[in-house]
């Protein structure tokens, strides 16, 4: 039965797991031969939680020019796409970009694909021509509206992004970001989980100079070596692993001459995030929580008492905050606009927004 279902599936057009091609019956007959639907499953056990997972993480690594190209991406109602690889060429549009599978991939590409703009006019690449020469590009109002002051969204004299070697074994790959991360600015795509200790040394090894940090799946001695970062102005903390629910930490004041975090967006435990919000209360400007509205689910997928926690944490300089909602949580438009009602009465002069009820919050959190 199963040599019957091998030559029915090479003569139906399987895939060939091999030579990693559709099968051929003649060239294929020695190896193993699955039909699509087995070789797709395959191909991605286990991506589709993973990949949900990281798809919060990859919005930490929008620079600017990344988050451009993110934004031309979702604002653009169609893309012809040219994919070449493999000594093949396919080609195709995607017209549905309201399409949630869409917008996810646009996003992908734009942090993933080290995407070049094409000057159709003068048919070169607009990237090889020199910065100083270039015409600036407007910033998009979403975008601004996201990112700190005029001084602090300039290009950091030093960038490092290890989003991709950090689930690596590669032990001289990791050695040489190590020491390319001394004297960075910018850091981005820390996954702490995957190389708990490498992560931790690559973080202390950053603190002195880093001002912008994206960090993901953090365990305390992470979240304690990014607590005292003397320079940092702009984090983003994404925490929905669990990892830290049976045991939140619980961060110190921070000692004079630290603490001068202006943007922050977060996912964390609550009393965690707490303690967070108390350290740099005093000079953070821009807040992104994940949070639900009231409700009988743990935190953060519902809060009853949001302005409660928001007022002891001496959040002075406040001037926007926006609640992130994950629409699988529970937000009642009711709840949503009595939590918001009450907030304000705590942050009378922050702007206080939901993602999912203002239209002026954009679609990334």
């Amino acid at each position: 039965m199963e040599r019957q279902h091998q030559e029915g599936t090479r003569d139906a057009g399987g895939w060939c797991w091999d030579c990693r091609a559709a099968a051929e019956p003649r060239s294929c007959r020695q190896h193993e031969v699955l039909d699509t639907e087995a070789a797709l499953g395959r191909h991605l056990q286990g991506v589709m939680a993973e990949a949900a997972s990281q798809l919060g993480g990859l919005l930490g690594q929008c620079q600017r020019e990344r988050a451009l190209q993110a934004l031309t991406l979702l604002a653009t109602e169609s893309w012809d796409l040219t994919l070449r690889g493999g000594g093949r060429e396919l080609k195709g549009t995607v017209r549905d970009t309201e399409d949630p599978l869409v917008k996810a991939v646009w996003l992908v590409l734009a942090t993933r694909a080290a995407l070049t703009e094409v000057d159709l006019e003068r048919g070169g690449e607009m990237g090889t021509q020199p910065e100083s020469e270039r015409e600036p590009i407007p910033e998009p109002s979403i975008l601004a509206a996201q990112c700190p002051p005029a001084e602090e969204a300039d290009q950091p004299r030093l960038e490092v992004n290890v989003s991709e070697i950090c689930a690596r074994d590669d032990s001289e790959e990791k050695a040489a970001a190590l020491g390319n991360v001394i004297g960075v600015e910018r850091l981005v795509g820390v996954y702490c989980h995957s190389d708990p200790a490498w992560s931790l040394q690559l973080l202390q090894r950053a603190a002195p100079t880093v001002e912008q940090l994206s960090v993901m799946y953090s365990r305390e001695p992470h979240l304690r070596a990014v607590h005292a970062m003397p320079r940092l102005r702009r984090l983003f903390v994404w925490g929905d692993d669990g990892a830290l629910d049976a045991k939140p930490p619980e961060l110190p004041p921070l000692p004079p001459g630290h603490g001068n975090l202006r943007w922050l967006t977060v996912w964390l435990p609550r009393a965690t995030l707490q303690s967070l919000l108390q350290a740099h209360g005093h000079s953070l400007e821009e807040l992104a929580l994940l949070v639900g509205t009231a409700g009988d689910e743990a935190w953060p997928s519902s809060c009853s008492d949001l302005h409660s926690l928001l007022g002891q944490c001496g959040l002075r300089a406040l001037q926007r905050l926006v609640l992130w909602r994950v629409v699988a949580w529970l937000h009642d438009p009711a709840a949503c606009c009595e939590q918001r009602t009450e907030v304000r009465r705590v942050l009378p002069a922050a702007e206080v927004l939901c993602s999912l009820c203002d239209p002026a919050v954009t679609g990334r959190f």
